[in-house]
Order: structure tokens, then C-alpha cells, then sequence
């Protein structure tokens, strides 16, 4: 018999397995081979709770689902899950809070229970069942919502479920494409609107660009995600919309984080200004390695503990009341060297040249971005599955918060796929 504290001690670690795992995959300094040992771990405890079935359910499992952390109950309803309660963690869903509904959420995504995706699709098409939003993006997230059930949250009531719909609708109906898109663009909603702009430009639809640049000249935070699409699908004209943004300060990180996905040598020159500017020397350090290939280690890179002059303190240094104490993930970027960065790039930028867009430091094409989805740091991959998302239409996605052995079988398709994916600028062939 297995013993109830071994059983707590598994809950326990899973736990807190599972936190360090989610943060791990937004980590600017883990690769997924990292990220990989670390579900290992994960994993092991997950198997300990389900190997105890017949103590865990009602002494351990159960009793989770009371407490406040996130984490246990991802634990416990993934667990629970893989004993076949299906019935209870779907019921769970329904009456839990928002937080606990969202930790069951996550769960039911991550899930291999068999039948899983058609019990949600079941769920999903009770009209007097709630909460819609969370199932629908669990079943986004598995790729399992058909197409004419994702059709009908596009006008749905609540914002996250169209949201989810749009996301995971690649390319969108064409009747939608039609007479939908142009509202969704003009929705009061950011969210909206820019789930809008990715669905329509995987749909060749040229308004959703138009809105992309107009959402970009704003110059406000609802222009994120616009920035973004612009960097990675633009010309070199649009690039030079983000360049301005550099000029302002609330904008600057942002609009360093798009350039990054730009590849462009403008993009690569500003970044090196930036270099000496310790409010976001590490963003710029960071953009600037991506586009050229340069890998910010020594003599590229501060020694560990080392800062520039002029740097803010860590957040847990920090002495003004009012400052945001949480870490950024940005904060565990490396400190460029300044010089030694300035020196490489100077010997370096005459084989970058004008007019062609740069991922690794090669020429972008879809082995490179494929290549780059595969190797780069966590926080990186999920806009570089975005875009092969929405170069392929949707026919390749890549779940960068999966599990890694589902991620490793869809990275392998998506290198099999890699000649056919489109690599022009987005307003090409736009309707």
C-alpha cells in the first residue's frame, strides 16, 4: 500500500515542478532540451500520484482542489485526469473560481486522457454550460475544435472566446474572411482586433495589414501585438515605423522586442546604439543577437554578477516604494559587453545587407525559421511559431507551451514542410 505522506511528497513536488516548468517556457535563458529535464522531473512526480491511485483520489488529489496555489491544482486535475475522472474534473471546472478554473484548464490542454477533446466538444455545445471561454481554449490549444465550431464564437458574447476562436481559425472560413473580418479589425476590444490581424493575414485578407500599420502608428500599448506582426511580415519601409517608435520611452522595449523578429540591418544598427543604454542595453542585446547569430557569452557578454555603470538595481534591490518588484523574464538576460559587441559588429555588418531580412544571422528562408524555432531560447519560440503558423496557414503549428515530446513531433513536421513555407513579406499576394 502506498503510503499517504509518499503521496503528499509527490503532490508536493509536482507542485512545485510544475511552476518552475511554466516558467521555464517563457524563459529567455532556457532551450528546450532544458526545459525537457525539467519535465522529466515533472513528470516522474505525476506518475508517483497516478501509480497511488487508490490512496491519492480521496486523500491527496481531492483535498487539492480546496487550497489557493495554481500548481496543485494543475497537479491534482491533470492526475486526476489520467485515472480516468473525467466526469469530476470537468464538474470541478464549472464550479471552481477563476483561477482554479484556470489551473484546470491548463490541465485539460496538457492532458492525454483517451477521449478527452470529444467530452470538451460535448461540454462546449451545451448552451446552458459555462464557463464556454475555458473549454473552448482548451480544445483551441489541442487542435481539436472543428472549423464550424470555431465559427461560431467569432460573434460570440465574451471577448476571450472569440479571442480563442480567432487564434486557432487558420485561415478563417471565407464567408467570415468576408463579411466577419472587417468588424472583428474594428472591434472595441485589443484583443480582439489583433487575433483579428493574425487570422486575417493567414487568410490573404489585405485589410487586416492596413490595420496592423494603422494599430502600429498609434503609437500606443494596444499596438504590442501589431508590432510584432509588422517586424516579422514587413518591408523595409514598415520596419522604419518601428524604428520611430524607438523615440518613445514607454515604447522602447516593446518596439525592440518586434525589431528582433525583423531581421533587418536597420533594426541590427539601432540595437547596437542601444547597446549603452542600461535601461534596455539586455532587450537590445537580446534583439540584436537573434537577428546576427551572435551569442551573448563571454567576451560578448558580462561576466555573471557583473552590471554597467548606470544600471538600475535587481528588483529585490530596489528602494523605491512604488517600483515593480516582480522579475521580468528580461531581467535574466545577459549584460552585453558594450565594446566587444561594437568591435564584432563593425568587422562583421558588410555581409549583412540591405533589402533581406536576417534569422540567425543567415538569410531568412523556412529551414532557417524552422531551425530557429528548434534552437532558440523558450520566450523566443512562441512568436516564431506565430509566424509559421501564419505562413503556412495553420498547417504547421508548433505548441511552444506543450509538452516537449509533442512539440519535438511537430517541430519534425514542420522540418519535413520546411521548402514550402512562404517567406515574402505579408502584403504579397494580399486580396
Amino acid at each position: 500500500m502506498v503510503l499517504v505522506d509518499v503521496l503528499e511528497e509527490h503532490l508536493d513536488e509536482a507542485e512545485f515542478r510544475w511552476l518552475q516548468w511554466e516558467k521555464a517556457l517563457g524563459a529567455p535563458d532556457f532551450s528546450l532540451m532544458e526545459v525537457a529535464r525539467l519535465e522529466e522531473l515533472l513528470l516522474a512526480h505525476l506518475d508517483g500520484l497516478v501509480v497511488g491511485a487508490s490512496s491519492s483520489v480521496e486523500s491527496v488529489l481531492r483535498p487539492a482542489f480546496a487550497t489557493e496555489d495554481a500548481f496543485r491544482i494543475c497537479a491534482a486535475a491533470f492526475s486526476l485526469l489520467a485515472l480516468g475522472e473525467v466526469d469530476e474534473v470537468l464538474l470541478r471546472l464549472r464550479e471552481a473560481e477563476p483561477e482554479a478554473r484556470a489551473a484546470i484548464r491548463r490541465a485539460l490542454e496538457l492532458s492525454e486522457a483517451p477521449g478527452l477533446g470529444a467530452r470538451l466538444l460535448d461540454v462546449l455545445r451545451r448552451e446552458d454550460t459555462a464557463p464556454q471561454a475555458e473549454v473552448l481554449e482548451a480544445l483551441a490549444f489541442r487542435q481539436e475544435a472543428p472549423p464550424e465550431v470555431l465559427a461560431h464564437f467569432f460573434t460570440h458574447g465574451e471577448q476571450r472566446a472569440r479571442v480563442a476562436a480567432l487564434r486557432a481559425a487558420l485561415p478563417l472560413p471565407e464567408d467570415a474572411a468576408r463579411g466577419l473580418l472587417p468588424s472583428l479589425l474594428d472591434s472595441a476590444h485589443p484583443s480582439v482586433r489583433a487575433a483579428a490581424m493574425g487570422a486575417g493575414l493567414a487568410s490573404g485578407v489585405r485589410s487586416a495589414w492596413e490595420t496592423c500599420r494603422t494599430a502600429v502608428r498609434a503609437r500606443d500599448a494596444h499596438s504590442l501585438e501589431a508590432m510584432v506582426l509588422l517586424a516579422m511580415g514587413g518591408s523595409e519601409t514598415d520596419i522604419s515605423l518601428l524604428l520611430g517608435l524607438l523615440d518613445a520611452e514607454q515604447l522602447r522595449p516593446h518596439a525592440l522586442w518586434a525589431l528582433g523578429f525583423s531581421g533587418r540591418v536597420a533594426a541590427m544598427e539601432a540595437c547596437v546604439a542601444y547597446l549603452e543604454v542600461p535601461v534596455v542595453a539586455q532587450l537590445a542585446g537580446e534583439a540584436f543577437s537573434a537577428m546576427t547569430g551572435l551569442r551573448l557569452e563571454a567576451p560578448y557578454a558580462l561576466l555573471p554578477g557583473e552590471r554597467p555603470e548606470g544600471a538600475p538595481p535587481p528588483p529585490e534591490l530596489q528602494e523605491d516604494l512604488d517600483a515593480d518588484l516582480v522579475p521580468r523574464p528580461e531581467d535574466d538576460l545577459p549584460w552585453p559587453n558594450v565594446a566587444t559587441v561594437r568591435g564584432w559588429w563593425d568587422a562583421e555588418k558588410k555581409r549583412f545587407a540591405k533589402g533581406t531580412r536576417y534569422l540567425l544571422g543567415r538569410p531568412f528562408n523556412g529551414s532557417v525559421l524552422v531551425e530557429a524555432l528548434e534552437t532558440s531560447p523558450m520566450r523566443r519560440r512562441h512568436v516564431l511559431a506565430r509566424e509559421l503558423a501564419l505562413r503556412s496557414q495553420g498547417t504547421l503549428m508548433v505548441r511552444t507551451r506543450a509538452f516537449t515530446h509533442v512539440q519535438r513531433a511537430e517541430q519534425a513536421k514542420a522540418r519535413a514542410a520546411s521548402a514550402r513555407i512562404h517567406t515574402r513579406s505579408f502584403d504579397s499576394g494580399l486580396r
